[in-house]
């Protein structure tokens, strides 16, 4: 008697987020661009800033200010009371990925949480990169941060965040222009919140002129026409030149932590759902794509401006 076929089994979770983090899987989300390639990263709950320490450590090598625990550090530096009020009241409203602020009572416990490297005491005891993070990151060392996020749909899975002052809008009011050296860093955050580091062309830390326009306009993004006598850069990495320690303030030394004197912090960003829904115009449509591109980051490059992607952990 012929053997009963065994009901279609679906595929674990686990499996579906390995295959979506394939280098095929990615470059197929960019157009099969033959350019692009997965630099994978380990996942030990310090993934985003392991991608970004070694982005900026391509062109002039790594510095001591590239390092997990100086971008910690400098996260934590801008956390704020307000940040603080809002992280616990997502976690007594049991809100996803807030578990970390168990037993976390006062906004200087928190910095010292923000501080625990998951390579060190294991992903589940640290703080992973949100949202708030991954702003104060982009905008300490200058980087455009490119995201293709698998934990949302299709539509607007193409997410950016711009360091402050770098986009302009488009004369033609299709897409936000920046400089053609704007350095970036592209990043695939995959289902189960891992983050590798998306090369292109080989290049970790590409320039913006480096991706072709089609890739450009996924993020709602493009690079502006250089003018008569304008050059591509070719300097160190962002922030090359700048002194981290003075950066942070006396307190780097003898280990506290504070903002750098006159340096706004970030602001605390508002929940996820607020920023799907598309009502607040955190949405923003790519009218030469057809595709919603979700910014980070309200209002105009210029201003501080709230993060709409606090779930973010990598």
């Amino acid at each position: 008697m012929p053997r009963k076929a065994a009901g279609a089994q679906p595929a674990r979770e686990g499996t579906l987020d390995m295959l979506s983090a394939r280098s095929s899987a990615v470059r197929a989300r960019l157009g099969n661009d033959s350019n692009v390639s997965v630099d994978y990263i380990e996942a030990c709950g310090d993934c985003f800033y392991l991608a970004i320490e070694s982005a900026l450590s391509e062109i002039c090598g790594w510095q001591p200010y590239y390092a997990v625990a100086m971008q910690r550090q400098l996260v934590a530096s801008q956390i704020t009371d307000e940040t603080y009020q809002l992280y616990q009241l997502l976690h007594a409203q049991r809100a996803e990925g807030f578990a970390f602020m168990q037993g976390v009572d006062s906004l200087e416990a928190l910095r010292r949480r923000v501080l625990v490297r998951g390579k060190q005491h294991r992903p589940h005891k640290c703080v992973w990169a949100d949202g708030f993070a991954m702003e104060v990151i982009a905008n300490h060392f200058g980087v455009l941060l490119l995201v293709i996020d698998e934990r949302v749909q299709e539509s607007q899975m193409f997410t950016r965040i711009a360091p402050r002052g770098a986009c302009a809008p488009s004369s033609s009011g299709e897409a936000s222009e920046l400089d053609p050296s704007q350095s970036l860093v592209l990043l695939h955050s995959s289902s189960r919140e891992h983050m590798n580091l998306i090369m292109y062309n080989g290049k970790k830390l590409p320039q913006l002129g480096d991706l072709p326009a089609k890739l450009q306009r996924l993020w709602g993004i493009s690079a502006a026409r250089r003018s008569a006598g304008g050059s591509h850069t070719d300097g160190c990495a962002p922030l090359a030149h700048q002194d981290f320690q003075r950066f942070l303030g006396d307190g780097v030394a003898c280990g506290a932590i504070r903002p750098r004197p006159g340096m706004a912090p970030a602001a605390p960003p508002p929940q996820r759902a607020a920023e799907n829904s598309g009502a607040n115009g955190n949405a923003e449509g790519d009218s030469s794509s057809g595709r919603p591109v979700r910014e980070a980051r309200r209002g105009g490059g210029g201003g501080s401006g709230a993060l709409a992607s606090l779930a973010w952990l990598v």
